[in-house]
């Protein structure tokens, strides 16, 4: 036996915490998948070895698997230790053996299966399942799973129960992956595929375990994750990213508006209509959003964030990272420059769509040479977006594109507050085996985290396309950050551990992508003290409807901004009525069966209202 303050490691599938006894799924069957879809099980070693071990930080068992048929000297470790107050479950594979390793699912996931069990999931904004929940929840995650991507805004997952709960976190997510497994009816089963890097499984993997005493909630789970992260300085708040850039304080409280520019679709993308080709060319001239804006300030819209989609002579998502030069038939550079001229005057902020990951084969300077390689030689691809063929850009080299094209920006007197770096915090980290540029997942995070500190030393806020924890020292505000379709019980993870540290938008009708089904846009912008959308094309009493919304969303965000959601709470049995508190002791209470809302600040003023009476 092997004990921490409050843990005892009774054996390899069986830890004691507070009290409780978690116990790891016996009928679970780690296993090492190879390429061309073999899969091996630890089961099959013909020799399994368990000593204990231990160090200067803890004590726990060392085990050791090798002697696979068919797979020559394939050897794995598993270390599992206990460090204070945490397990650490840390998986090396010290030969390996025959065969191309493309995953290997270790640990066995823990199990939670009473009736009032639930798992806590990072799938996008976040959600509760509980272990009985009815419907199948999570057949296919976004990626596969794969983290540091839409599919977990955050590295770590857990579980409550009502004797206690535990907090897995992942210490190399940009090469793991993980599974939800939730057949209807239940139970939960969530667990780690850890993946090779350029090929091999060339370091330890290691998923560490924090376990909590009873009383704990999915709130405690966000807290606590916080608080290593906060250790490991992970996060950088809003108000230390406003004193590096007057700007962020700018954005609080300003409606986004998203417009178009040049739409051209060619004809190998899979968006391509075939019986309607006119639909596959849009022009909105830069001159038709000045007077947007202008009409916009009239109507007391005070603060206002301009993106600018399809700027660039190609149209949108066509050629990157050789966008340049402005679209002609928009304005041109005397157009675009007017714009942001027109924008800046009326004390609004301008930001502009770009992409630095999406390499497309008819870009002026595309070369093979520069795209993300396989480590088999080859190059991936697809023709999905507008712009038709394309490859991944090295993300080592996305930082000179960056420069290169908004130097140019910045010489021709684009005024640009803020800026829109596409896909950066949505999709999965890439790596590239090219040897003239050789890049890891981890090294792909770090030069698309430099791409923001570009604009950050420039005075330009950064932005991406949605949230994620490796950017939480360099992301100001994003697209979005909604829910994956399907949520069990949406939940607002990711606001309960960063609202502090990053603002998001939301659009605010019904229907909208990543909006529960039977709620507004509005009212989630309200209960998260987020921001919200402003329509490009809405007039009169829509128009007005948005702007009400918007004057009671930036009031609220002003106050807000800098805090954490200290607090998220159901208060029905029917989820419809919820209640969030921040830390300066600010509450919203939304009722999402009724539309109505009622915000508490911390002086005493009270905001009630419906979304429908706006």
């Amino acid at each position: 036996m092997h004990t921490s303050t409050c843990l005892k490691l009774l054996d390899a599938q069986r830890i004691e915490a507070h009290g409780k006894l978690w116990c790891f799924d016996p009928f679970f069957e780690t296993a090492i998948l190879f390429a061309g879809g073999e899969q091996v099980p630890f089961s099959a070693a013909q020799e399994k070895r368990e000593q204990p071990i231990q160090t200067g930080l803890g004590d726990g068992i060392r085990l050791t698997w090798s002697q696979f048929p068919g797979h020559g000297d394939l050897t794995l470790e598993a270390d599992i230790l206990l460090v204070g107050d945490r397990a650490d479950f840390s998986l090396v594979t010290v030969r390996e053996g025959r065969g191309t390793i493309q995953e290997i699912a270790w640990p066995a996931p823990l199990m939670a299966d009473d009736a009032a069990d639930y798992a806590v999931v990072n799938t996008m904004q976040g959600q509760l399942i509980p272990s009985h929940w009815p419907e199948q929840v999570a057949e296919k995650l976004p990626f596969d799973g794969q983290m540091c991507s839409e599919a977990a805004y955050m590295p770590w997952w857990g579980e409550v129960t009502e004797q206690g709960s535990y907090l897995a976190v992942v210490q190399s997510p940009w090469d793991t992956k993980y599974t939800i497994r939730h057949p209807a009816g239940g139970p939960n089963r969530i667990y780690a595929r850890h993946l090779p890097s350029l090929g091999r499984m060339r370091y330890q993997r290691t998923v560490s375990y924090y376990f909590l005493p009873a009383g704990s909630d999915y709130g405690t789970l966000c807290r606590t994750y916080r608080h290593i992260a906060d250790e490991k300085g992970t996060p950088m708040t809003l108000r230390e990213k406003a004193a590096e850039n007057p700007n962020v304080d700018r954005l609080i409280g300003c409606g986004v508006m998203h417009v178009d520019g040049k739409t051209h679709v060619t004809p190998d993308s899979r968006y391509y209509n075939q019986e309607a080709p006119e639909k596959n060319e849009r022009l909105v001239p830069f001159a038709h959003w000045e007077e947007r804006v202008r009409m916009l300030k009239e109507k007391g819209v005070t603060q206002l964030y301009l993106h600018q989609d399809g700027w660039g002579q190609p149209g949108y998502d066509n050629q990157h990272p050789d966008y340049l030069p402005p679209c002609r038939e928009l304005g041109g550079w005397d157009g675009l420059r007017a714009l942001s001229e027109t924008v800046t005057g009326l004390g609004y902020l301008m930001g502009l769509h770009d992409q630095y990951r999406d390499y497309y084969l008819d870009a002026p300077t595309y070369s093979a040479d520069s795209a993300c390689q396989n480590p088999d030689g080859s190059i991936y691809g697809h023709a999905i977006w507008a712009g038709g063929r394309q490859n991944y850009l090295c993300a080592s080299l996305a930082p000179d594109y960056v420069k290169r094209n908004f130097d140019q920006l910045f010489a021709a007197g684009i005024q640009l507050q803020a800026t829109y770096l596409d896909v950066f915090t949505c999709n999965e980290a890439d790596e590239c085996a090219n040897p003239r540029h050789p890049m890891t997942r981890a090294q792909c995070l770090q030069y698309r985290a430099q791409c923001f500190h570009y604009l950050t030393a420039h005075g330009v806020v950064p932005s991406s396309e949605e949230v994620n924890d490796w950017a939480m020292r360099s992301q100001v505000f994003c697209h979005w950050a909604p829910y994956l379709t399907g949520s069990a019980i949406p939940v607002p993870l990711f606001n309960l551990t960063y609202h502090d540290c990053v603002m998001i938008p939301w659009k605010m009708d019904a229907g909208e992508w990543g909006i529960p089904e039977g709620t507004t846009g509005f009212m989630h912008a309200l209960l998260n003290g987020g921001m919200g959308y402003i329509s490009d094309q809405a007039e009169g009493e829509a128009l007005a409807r948005n702007i009400a919304q918007w004057r009671i969303l930036s009031r609220l965000q002003k106050q807000v901004a800098y805090e954490k959601m200290t607090e998220h709470a159901f208060l029905t049995p029917d989820r419809n009525r919820q209640e969030t508190v921040f830390s300066d002791g600010t509450r919203v209470t939304v009722d999402f069966a009724t539309n109505g809302f009622r915000i508490v600040y911390p002086d005493g003023e009270v905001v009630d209202g419906e979304a429908d009476s706006f």
